[in-house]
């Protein structure tokens, strides 16, 4: 888990503000103590409290351990056998274990890169750290310790703290105006820093520049920047335990010289305690027990003015109880003041009451009034509906019978004229009978003449003459029958025109049939679409405006009773096939609302209009409607719906009669039902049925006049109206689109088939014009052999005399004949036609003779029933008339009564008011008036002065009483609150005493156990010794192991390679206490031979290896082949 946030301030240049001795918090180690563990947040030392490597540190450990000394000093190093020998056995068992355990690299916390731009000596390097041990050879001079400074000033550190300069600006590359450090550190594992925000690796970017400017950029593994706050950098180095600030975690080379080489006991020891965090913690526990004593000085400085405070408080105390005494008598006064301010108003609203009982009766009056207008208003609407509907059925009856005589009268017409046919037709017929007579003995004559010049002729010349004549007649039939054919195929031109016509329309009456298709099946699916995007919502079906009305009406308080509708919200279908058939028959209906009287019509009608929303208004009663049903057998649209409101239901009876209009699918079934029984059904009106082609549209069958009718019920294109299944709903809507599919394929087809048929006719046309320039060619040539035997013929007239021009004669006496002859057959043919329609007119005037006498029946008992109605619709109208005046003259006295509440309730208003100013409302007692309330008042008042003037004002005594009880009371609480946290303090740091001295005891004894291992692997004895009172830390050290003295020697009387292996033994058994996940060290081994060097790698190897995930950064002056390779070990040169 991440350490808690911390509130230390930002700065953008930790440099420019050395001067100003911020106090950060300390960041946390990796000890193994729980008390490290709670201390992750404690404040930082200032500048002024770090060590400095200087000329200065060299002087004597007593004026370094001259600090003075806490309690926690008291106890020496404890150094006891037991506690030394578990340490040694837990050493032990650790590098035991070490041996046998691979060293994973940590997680998270550890370089992975190290850039460097401009900086110091570099122009651009980049180092690829490995996560365990890193070497970092290179002669002097080549930049190896600005790695560590980079990453020291990189991460958060100041400029002053790597001994390498005093501000960032001298870090820059000499010719360079700016520099930049870039640290790549890994995030990784189940710890790692907000992984979904920086990825595996965290880059941390400081830049800074020869003009002042500094910042720090804190980017993800792709490079995108994530913050820019130091405070952020400071998050994440908590989080990883990256003690950039501890002088122990980065030896910079200075401080590696100065401690390996020539530190003293004093320094060593501060660099102890700076480096396991024990320093800081004694610093916190000083000023803990500094402001120990700070609140103790505190609490005897109050305890003299607390004892004051209560004095003037009791004396405060005694004179109100006293004052308390006359308590009872100025609260009865005041009491009574309160009381005789509200009297008045209660006089008052007494005479306001007695108006508004007068309005209250008046409004009863109305209201009942109105009851009775609703009922006689609903009686007058009953009456004048059937007197408009008797009116309508007489005038309906007269007009019957109008046009029946009318019809009559048409029928008489055509009658005497048919009779003046016939008799035209008869004498035309004898006429062409005498003409046919003539014609027959005028052919005769003609013939006799012809064959005698015939004899004649072929006597003449052999018989050649005979024969042309014969070719000639032949010539004259060929061309009779080329023009007849030609004639009768030119009259077929007129039918064929028509025909192309005829499919002409049919083509566009079929495309507007499939244009009407699709936009049914647009439609169809915008239903769908609608249905399905706002499947819990019916405020689509209705008016645009419907929700503003609907809001309108809720804030609207002028109602006696709240309006019903829309009627479709309180309508569920139950069986949703019937939507689109129902919804087209109930028309408007479904968006009327219901009220119950005129008043409320008026006010919902100025509703609708300010709404823009306007919509039908049925004014209804409440009487129970007496309903009569059909059999139990037939769905009605009663029964397929559910109506939770029984006004509605009662509203659709009378508009719609649902309860007797039948429910039948099949329109076959549904004829045989209405119609087979020859009489009409016992209670049922009409019958809905689905048309053939589909079940959105269908007819409406009924009895008319005792006829059975049908009407075309057109479909729906709205949204659904009525409450139904959704899912059902669904599922008929998606069967109504492709219903529409299907009818727009059909009319697909149809438009083809007729378009189709359109070519054709056009096509034959084009044929009969083809065969009419044919047969006109044929007549042609007919007509050119005709003439070409006449020529020859007249020839032979030359000589054979006049037997042409018999012939001639002979034909024309034929045709006549043959005209007379069809005129004949077709006088007979029209004389009968004629007769026909004759007795079928007579016919017709015997039928309309009969109807008309019906339909004069019906006229008469329809003006009869037509007269009562309006004489019942004209008594209802008076009765209606009467008590509407009622009502006028209630609201008169209403109006005057309630003028007189208005003025009532104003002049209370007034005494409210003024009755607000003394007090909120308080009853009155029963009996008591304002006089009488008045005069006790005035004798309380008196006796109350009396004791005023004796002991004073009783609200300066009690607020003289209630300052000085607040002011002890909360002296006192003060008092008790800083002896609390004194002796919470107290109790507090015994404990943390007592844990920081075991905690001290438990490092120095792992400190002491790790050196001397550490010794002993290159065979050396020594110890470790620890003086916590005086602050010395000292090391001796045995070089032979053979010697029998134990206590070994001095640092100082060892060679130089025996001193650097002691000391880096040291810093290894330190490092070891720490726990910080990153070490480094700048040339260990500057004062070392090759020896001492290869022994001191190996044992910082060793070293590095037992602590396990620990990344090591050490720099040497030698080369890579001083390194001993392994797979843990990164040389880079």
């Amino acid at each position: 888990m991440a350490p808690p946030k911390r509130s230390a301030p930002f700065d953008d240049d930790a440099e420019a503000s050395d001067n100003d001795n911020e106090n950060d918090l300390a960041r946390s180690s990796r000890a193994t103590s729980p008390l490290q563990r709670s201390a992750n947040k404690r404040r930082r030392t200032s500048d002024e409290s770090s060590i400095q490597w200087d000329a200065s540190s060299n002087a004597d450990d007593r004026q370094i351990a001259s600090t003075p000394p806490s309690e926690l000093d008291s106890d020496g190093d404890d150094d006891d056998e037991e506690a030394m020998l578990a340490a040694t056995q837990a050493v032990e068992a650790r590098k035991h274990s070490n041996k046998t355990t691979n060293n994973e690299p940590a997680a998270h916390g550890i370089l992975e890169a190290v850039e460097l731009e401009n900086f110091m000596c570099h122009d651009y390097m980049e180092f690829k750290l490995g996560p365990l041990i890193n070497f970092i050879c290179g002669k002097n001079g080549s930049g190896k310790s600005a790695i560590l400074t980079g990453i020291v000033l990189c991460l958060g550190g100041k400029a002053s703290a790597t001994n390498r300069g005093a501000k960032l600006q001298t870090f820059i590359k000499e010719g360079k105006d700016h520099a930049r450090i870039l640290c790549k550190i890994k995030n990784q594992g189940d710890h790692a820093y907000m992984p979904e925000l920086y990825g595996n690796t965290i880059q941390v970017e400081r830049y800074f520049s020869r003009a002042g400017t500094s910042g720090f950029k804190l980017k993800s593994e792709k490079g995108r920047i994530i913050s820019t706050r130091k405070f952020d950098l400071e998050e994440i180095c908590d989080h990883m335990m990256l003690q950039i600030d501890n002088p122990m975690t980065v030896l910079s080379q200075d401080q590696a010289r100065q401690f390996l080489g020539s530190s003293s006991q004093g320094e060593k020891y501060k660099f102890f305690m700076k480096g396991v965090q024990l320093e800081q913690l004694d610093q916190d526990y000083r000023l803990i027990e500094e402001q120990q004593e700070n609140i103790r000085a505190k609490i005897e400085d109050k305890l003299p003015d607390l004892d004051d405070l209560k004095k003037k408080y009791e004396r405060a105390k005694n004179k109100q109880e006293l004052s308390q005494k006359y308590d009872s008598m100025l609260d009865k006064a005041r009491d009574l003041r309160r009381i005789m301010a509200w009297a008045q108003v209660a006089e008052q609203e007494s005479i306001r009451d007695s108006y508004a009982a007068l309005v209250q009766e008046e409004d009863a009056k109305i209201a009942q009034a109105e009851a009775r207008l609703a009922e006689l208003d609903n009686i007058f609407q009953d009456s004048d509906r059937a007197a408009t509907a008797a009116r309508e059925a007489f005038d309906a009856a007269t007009e019957v019978v109008q046009r029946i005589q009318e019809e009559k009268n048409e029928e008489k017409a055509r009658q005497d004229e048919i009779k003046k046919e016939t008799n035209e037709a008869v004498a035309e017929q004898r006429s062409i009978r005498s003409v046919l007579k003539d014609a027959d003995r005028t052919i005769q004559a003609k013939k006799e003449a012809i064959l005698l010049e015939e004899q004649r002729l072929a006597e003449l010349h052999g018989g050649g003459a005979a024969q042309r004549l014969i070719e000639l007649e032949n010539a004259r039939s060929t061309l009779h029958q080329a023009k007849r054919d030609h004639a009768e195929h030119r009259q077929q031109k007129s039918a064929r025109e028509k025909d192309i016509e005829r499919a002409a329309e049919a083509e566009k009456e079929a495309e507007n049939e499939k244009q009407t298709q699709e936009q049914r099946v647009r439609q169809q699916d915008q239903n769908l679409k609608q249905l399905t995007q706002h499947r819990n919502s019916q405020d689509l079906a209705y008016h645009p405006n419907m929700p503003n009305l609907l809001k309108a009406l809720q804030h609207e308080r002028g109602f006696q009773d709240r309006p019903i509708g829309p009627l479709g919200k309180h309508v569920k279908l139950l069986k949703p096939e019937w939507s689109s058939i129902l919804e087209k028959s109930f028309g408007s209906g479904l968006n009327a609302f219901i009220v119950f009287g005129k008043i409320d019509e008026i006010l919902l009608s100025n509703v609708m209009r300010r709404t823009k929303c306007s919509l039908p208004i049925f004014i209804a009663n409440r009487q129970p409607l007496n309903i009569k049903e059909p059999d139990a057998r037939f769905d009605t649209v009663l029964r397929v719906l559910e109506i939770d409101n029984e006004a509605v239901k009662k509203q659709l009876v009378i508009a719609n009669a649902i309860e007797q209009t039948l429910l039948i699918p099949d329109m076959s079934e549904a004829s045989d039902a209405l119609y087979s029984g020859g009489k009409p059904l016992e209670n049922v009106k009409r019958c809905y049925c689905f048309s053939p082609t589909g079940r959105l549209r269908g007819a409406a069958l009924s009895y008319r006049n005792g006829q059975a009718a049908q009407d075309p019920i057109h479909e729906y294109h709205g949204t659904p109206r009525m409450r139904t299944d959704i899912d059902e709903s669904l599922r008929r809507q998606q069967e109504a689109v492709q219903e529409a599919k299907e009818q727009l394929r059909r009319a697909e087809e149809e438009w083809r088939s007729a378009r189709e048929r359109h070519e054709k006719a056009k096509q034959a046309l084009v044929r009969h014009d083809r065969m009419e320039r044919e047969l006109q060619i044929a007549v042609q040539n007919a007509e050119d052999e005709e003439e070409r035997l006449k020529e020859a013929v007249k020839e032979d007239a030359v000589e054979g005399g006049n037997l042409e021009v018999l012939r001639q004669q002979l034909t024309d006496a034929e045709e006549q004949k043959t005209v007379h002859e069809n005129s004949y057959l077709d006088s007979v043919t029209a004389l009968d036609e004629i007769k026909a329609k004759l007795r079928e007119a007579t016919q017709r005037l015997h039928e309309l003779d009969e109807r008309i006498a019906e339909a004069e029946a019906a006229a008469a008992v329809a003006q009869s029933a037509a007269q009562k109605a309006g004489k019942k619709r004209a008594y209802d109208l008076g009765e209606k008339n009467n008590v509407i005046a009622q009502i006028e003259d209630s609201k008169r006295d209403r109006a005057d009564s309630q003028s007189n509440v208005d003025k009532m309730d104003q002049k209370i208003a007034e005494f409210v008011e003024q009755a607000r100013q003394v007090c909120e409302r308080v009853n009155v007692p029963e009996g008591e008036d304002h006089e009488s309330l008045k005069k006790k008042y005035n004798r309380i008042q008196a006796d109350y002065r009396k004791y005023h003037d004796r002991i004073g004002d009783r609200e300066q005594i009690a607020a003289e009483a209630a300052k000085w009880s607040k002011a002890y009371e909360s002296a006192k609480r003060e008092v008790k609150g800083l002896s609390d946290l004194r002796d919470k303090l107290t109790e507090t740091m015994v404990q943390r005493r007592y844990r920081w001295k075991q905690f001290r005891n438990f490092i120095s004894h792992r400190s002491k156990a790790s050196f001397m291992y550490m010794l002993s692997e290159r065979g050396f004895r020594g110890t470790l010794t620890l003086d916590h009172k005086q602050k010395l830390m000292d090391i001796r050290v045995e070089p032979d192991i053979t010697r029998r003295d134990g206590r070994g020697r001095s640092v100082r009387t060892l060679s130089g390679g025996e001193k650097s292996f002691a000391q880096i033994c040291l810093l290894l058994a330190i490092w070891e206490a720490m726990g910080a996940p990153i070490r480094c060290l700048d040339e260990f081994d500057v004062f070392m031979d090759a020896v001492n060097r290869s022994t001191s790698v190996n044992l910082l190897i060793e070293g590095a290896r037992q602590s396990i995930g620990g990344q090591f950064i050490l720099i040497s002056p030698g080369t890579k082949s001083d390194i001993k390779r392994a797979p843990d070990v990164n040389p880079i040169e």
